[in-house]
């Protein structure tokens, strides 16, 4: 109980001080913060590389996640030759990686609160590469695919935690934040981008270049997960470092011996509790969504297009030239539409997160989504058709808003600094529970309802977090109200402690009276 009283009044103090920061912005900004080309706050010792270097992390993180969601369907029918229960397939794999992913998030962000964030994000993408370069060579779903998948999932749930826990110790200044976010979100954007765009005609130049698709699939896994593992290097070296003091592997093992390494269970508990205030809430509730529309998207689409083709008859031949083709063009128009309107929205998020209510700005992004997925999901034409394409366009303009806007929300200066590993774990918690229940869920929809099935699941996510943020909106008055009463009857206490300890000091100070007389004596 001692311990959680010490943890408590810390982070109160580190409330306090960020609360009186984000009062007189300016000052702080010349004070502990720093400006990178000229628009970006950021705190004190974040250098331009460091700032690169971590765009580019979460950039890659999204590529790489995005990648195997759309290359996995491919996998599934050219390399093994599945051609039914395809969706049933799918989501079962989606659903193991996420319970692995469910303690590895808040593993990853409790030890990244120790040893630093840098060591946690390299290891990430040493993890998804070598899960790449195997995932070319299975030979069957099970188990073969299947501990492939789960590599990726430790790999994964390192980056995305990364990218969550890495933006709170860039991000300075009372308006970084949405900045900050809004430079994720493009990059992110531009890793989707480039997966789907780029990436995924790799498969299919080099199948061409060698006659034959098999090798083109492995071939082109191989050289991403090669570059994945040479990054990882890179940023072990460039990756901002953790705000605070230092703590590396000598430090951790000292207080192993000691025994006094944090309570896991404390640190967990901090990061859920956290819920309690509105605002975190519907951050995390933002990441339920976020992960939802970020994997399901992009496994179901493929997977739909793919079916689609194979329900006409087009595709007599799953590895056939003719039917690649079709289900790459289709999935890339698809994808390529949704990220790049996701690249053009995600400044203005940011923007509308610095001027508006951040609860508002998220609910306008759960509604914009809700009116792209649900139309699209019960559309009666192929899903790459002309007459979707406004719905695409509404599914990546509502997917980015929440993504950007639910990680202002989660790095807010109401967070105890040294906690932001364990927020950042239950944020990322809470987006694996996210694919657990709607990828199976999902995928058991897709074959037993309809392929469009996924995307009524999202749409109802999407009118939950509409609600819920409209909700936050109206009582983040009172809560900012609570936050300044807070702030000053900590400064007060703090007043009253230094006022007790200057008293007491000077009693001990002053001499006695059989002192004085001893002197006089004397």
């Amino acid at each position: 109980m001692s311990n959680e009283k010490v943890v408590d009044t810390e982070g109160d103090h580190h409330s306090s001080v960020e609360t009186k920061e984000s009062a007189d912005d300016a000052a702080s900004i010349s004070s502990t913060h720093t400006t990178l080309f000229k628009i970006v706050v950021v705190n004190k010792g974040v250098t331009y590389p460091n700032l690169i270097s971590y765009l580019l992390a979460s950039a890659l993180t999204i590529t790489l996640v995005v990648f195997i969601s759309i290359v996995q369907p491919f996998v599934l029918t050219m390399v093994l030759g599945m051609r039914g229960n395809l969706g049933n397939t799918t989501g079962s794999l989606i659903l193991y990686d996420e319970i692995l992913t469910l303690p590895m998030v808040i593993i990853w962000g409790i030890v990244s609160d120790r040893i630093g964030r840098r060591a946690v994000y390299s290891t990430g993408f040493i993890c998804l590469g070598t899960a790449l370069i195997l995932y070319g060579y299975v030979e069957n779903v099970y188990p073969q695919l299947l501990l492939c998948r789960l590599l990726f999932a430790i790999g994964s749930a390192a980056c995305t935690c990364m990218m969550t826990g890495t933006m709170g110790d860039v991000a300075g200044g009372l308006h970084a934040g949405g900045r900050v976010s809004a430079l994720v979100g493009m990059f992110s954007g531009f890793g989707a981008l480039f997966a789907a765009m780029a990436l995924l005609n790799v498969p299919s130049v080099l199948g061409r270049r060698y006659n034959n698709t098999v090798k083109g699939i492995r071939l082109s896994l191989i050289s991403v997960g090669a570059a994945a593992i040479v990054l990882a290097l890179i940023f072990l070296f460039t990756l901002p470092r953790r705000a605070g003091p230092r703590r590396g592997f000598k430090d951790m093992f000292r207080k192993f011996e000691r025994n006094e390494l944090p309570n896991v269970f404390h640190m967990l508990k901090y990061g859920i509790l956290a819920a309690r205030d509105p605002r975190i809430a519907l951050a995390y509730l933002s990441s339920f969504v976020a992960r939802a529309d970020t994997v399901l998207f992009t496994s179901y689409i493929t997977l739909w297009v793919s079916q689609y083709y194979f329900t006409l008859g087009w595709c007599p031949d799953a590895a056939s030239e003719m039917c690649r083709s079709m289900a790459i063009g289709d999935s890339h128009k698809l994808t390529g539409t949704a990220q790049g309107i996701a690249l053009a929205f995600a400044p203005l998020y940011g923007y509308a997160s610095e001027k508006v209510n951040k609860s508002l700005v998220l609910s306008i992004a759960g509604l914009i989504g809700a009116a792209g997925t649900l139309p699209f999901a019960f559309t009666k034409t192929a899903p790459a058709d002309n007459s979707n394409l406004a719905f695409v366009l509404m599914v990546g303009a509502g997917q980015i808003g929440v993504i950007v806007t639910g990680m202002v929300l989660v790095t807010g200066k109401f967070i105890d600094p040294r906690m932001r590993g364990s927020v950042a774990g239950v944020f990322s918690l809470f987006g694996s529970i996210s694919i657990m229940i709607m990828g199976r869920l999902g995928g058991y929809l897709f074959d037993a309802w309809m392929p469009g099935a996924p995307f009524v699941l999202l749409g109802i996510v999407h009118i939950l977090i509409m609600l819920f943020g409209i909700y936050v909106a109206i009582i983040t008055p009172r809560l900012e109200r609570e936050d300044r009463e807070r702030l000053e009857r900590q400064d007060r206490e703090r007043q009253d402690r230094e006022r007790l300890e200057t008293e007491r000091q000077s009693h001990v100070l002053e001499p006695t009276g059989e002192e004085l007389s001893f002197t006089n004596k004397e």
